[in-house]
């Protein structure tokens, strides 16, 4: 019965332990990338490439814990708010250090704006999800992109810069202003599209035909770039196929659930738009001249009727006067 408690324990506990696994491998990242501002040259880029993959690590683990929860059926409140301030941590914490530690660090305010706003919108997305999150039955849309997503964007893009042509035939060099404004502003923008309405598939549930393609094309992308230049380089490329679908995905969905009054709104401004201005032909003016004709005659007959009583009056009395 001892034995029998304590493997029901660490039943208990093995999903609690793959979150602090993510968490771990966050704080490796967040390491690394503090290691890395003492270092130079090809060192330093090695560090910050431990640190980008220490991210996807956390991605792994965090993608993991809650199927180990739900195959050993000890989902508990416990393990669901460690998960979200593991997330907070994994998610938004470290890839905002790690874009700041690789791009940002010569970019003064800025790049301390740009690393908070993306930190705090994983932060609010995570809160939000466990707002919105329906107590029941399964969720097929993520609103906005997961802060899962959202560190991966950040980790994808040290690693693509990293195996970007400059570094690899130029060695390691500063970051240009453009570069390091551009950074920022790809960090600003993952940080406000967590928070957004952008749907994205959360693969669960019942699947459709888009949903085999989408992963099928983005899995043959990965493999092919994989094979054509490198893995980094790949990870980088699927990342933006992940983002961009999201964005396309949102457009199509919004045109087609729009409401019907909106869109006859719509098709009849866009028909007044486009309606010709009618010509003037000599039957319309013909029509034109008789109504003027008409109007001419009916202000003349209202002008006699108005004045005739008058004239009878007048030749009363000068009947009168004769009479007189």
């Amino acid at each position: 019965m001892a034995k029998i408690k304590k493997m029901k324990k660490a039943v208990f506990a093995l999903p609690s332990l793959v979150t602090l696994s993510s968490v771990f491998c966050a704080f490796l990242s967040m390491a690394w990338s503090f290691q890395a501002q003492a270092q130079s040259g090809q060192e330093r880029l090695d560090t910050m490439m431990y640190a980008a993959l220490a991210i996807i690590g956390s991605i792994v683990f965090d993608t993991f814990d809650g199927k180990v929860a739900r195959a050993t059926h000890t989902s508990t409140r416990f393990g669901m708010e460690l998960d979200s301030l593991a997330d907070a941590v994994s998610f938004g914490v470290a890839p905002a250090i790690l874009v700041f530690g690789f791009a940002l660090t010569n970019a003064g305010w800025f790049g301390i704006i740009a690393a908070f706003v993306f930190a705090a919108g994983a932060i609010l997305r995570l809160a939000r999800f466990n707002v919105e999150a329906p107590p029941e039955g399964v969720q097929t849309f993520f609103k906005g992109i997961p802060a899962p997503g959202g560190a991966a964007c950040m980790a994808a893009i040290v690693m693509g810069a990293i195996n970007s042509p400059r570094y690899l035939e130029h060695g390691f060099t500063n970051l240009t202003p453009f570069e390091m404004n551009t950074i920022g502003c790809i960090a600003i923008a993952v940080g406000l599209l967590m928070v957004s309405t952008v749907k994205y598939k959360t693969m669960k549930g019942k699947k459709t035909v888009g949903d085999y393609i989408f992963v099928g094309v983005g899995l043959s992308l990965f493999a092919a770039l994989c094979f054509i230049l490198d893995p980094a380089t790949a990870f980088f490329f699927l990342v933006v196929y992940y983002v961009t679908y999201g964005l396309l995905y949102t457009v199509v969905w919004n045109l087609k659930h729009m409401k019907p009054h909106r869109r006859r709104r719509r098709r009849n401004s866009a028909s007044m738009t486009d309606m010709p201005a009618v010509a003037s032909t000599p039957a319309i003016e013909a029509v034109g001249q008789d109504k003027q004709a008409t109007n001419e005659s009916l202000d003349n007959a209202v002008d006699k009727s108005a004045t005739q009583p008058v004239e009878e009056t007048k030749s009363g009395e000068e009947k009168t006067i004769s009479h007189a």
